[in-house]
């Protein structure tokens, strides 16, 4: 699969590394910034149609692993060791696509030869903010736990972009991805653009996505439940979206094209006549089920 990956460099701490379907709120208000809202409301009726998909960030050179039909392995030892794996090489991300899990009994993931970079973990100490007086309050000290990703990181993206897709991760990466952006997380740098072949099956019969997906038309999938924050101009406000289910990265579909725009809106919406979004796309590598 031909993609373009967009390679980004971390500068901070981050409380979760991007994953798609918040990356791409967090562009589609840079787009809404730049240039005004009708412009924002056409592109998300347009959006379904593009053809264009972005997925989470993942390790360089690494994927998530598919959810395939898992193997009948009786040693305990080698079945923990292959229940722990989350994310593959492209070498074994291809022998898996053709082959199935049976590929990972040769995996060097297995074997521990090769093993995915790991970002560090801290824990910051934060003193409690009068919001009153803008002071601290007597008392109050709590910590955080927090990621530093080490290397490089990539998202992919596949068909052409409906805006500057580089210019809007720049953005991103200077306001800062996710919570905490104004205490110094979620900064990051877009370090290269290159076009990349993605591994995948040569005659797929079902699709692993790269980025959140919809319950609807997967096979085999990791449900996870989400409640997200609203964000850009609505921080602060009404905080959370409507919760729903959705499929984890490496859930397999049965169709490459799944999209859906998920109306999320608060039963308080945060504005008068506001609705609100959440796009569940699959980003499709093609597998063998």
């Amino acid at each position: 699969m031909r993609a373009t990956a967009y390679y980004l460099r971390f500068r901070g701490p981050v409380r979760e590394l991007p994953r798609a379907t918040t990356l791409l709120g967090h562009l589609l208000w840079w787009y809404r910034y730049t240039h005004g809202k009708e412009a924002l409301e056409g592109l998300l009726e347009r959006l379904p149609g593009t053809g264009f998909r972005l997925s989470s960030a993942f390790p360089e050179g690494w994927l998530p692993r598919p959810k395939l039909p898992p193997i009948q392995v009786e040693e305990t030892a080698l079945r923990k060791r292959l229940k722990a794996l989350t994310l593959l090489s492209f070498a074994t991300f291809q022998q898996v696509a053709e082959r199935g899990e049976e590929a990972l009994l040769e995996a060097p993931e297995v074997e521990g030869k090769l093993a995915p970079p790991a970002p560090r973990r801290l824990r910051r100490a934060r003193v409690g903010i009068d919001r009153a007086t803008g002071g601290a309050r007597q008392g109050i000290l709590f910590t955080q736990d927090l990621l530093f990703p080490t290397g490089r990181y990539a998202v992919y993206a596949l068909g052409e972009p409906p805006f500057d897709l580089r210019e809007g991760l720049r953005f991103v990466g200077e306001m800062g991805y996710g919570g905490l952006a104004s205490v110094g997380a979620g900064w990051f740098q877009v370090e290269e653009e290159a076009p990349l072949d993605l591994p995948e099956a040569k005659a797929p019969t079902a699709y692993a996505t790269l980025s959140p997906g919809p319950l609807e038309g997967a096979l085999f999938y990791e449900a996870e439940p989400y409640w997200g924050r609203l964000g850009g101009g609505y921080v602060g406000a009404r905080p959370f979206k409507r919760p729903y289910l959705r499929a984890k990265e490496g859930s397999v579909y049965r169709e490459p094209d799944g999209y859906l725009l998920l109306d999320v809106t608060p039963s308080e919406p945060p504005e008068g006549g506001v609705r609100v979004w959440e796009a569940l796309q699959v980003f499709p590598l093609g597998v063998k089920v």
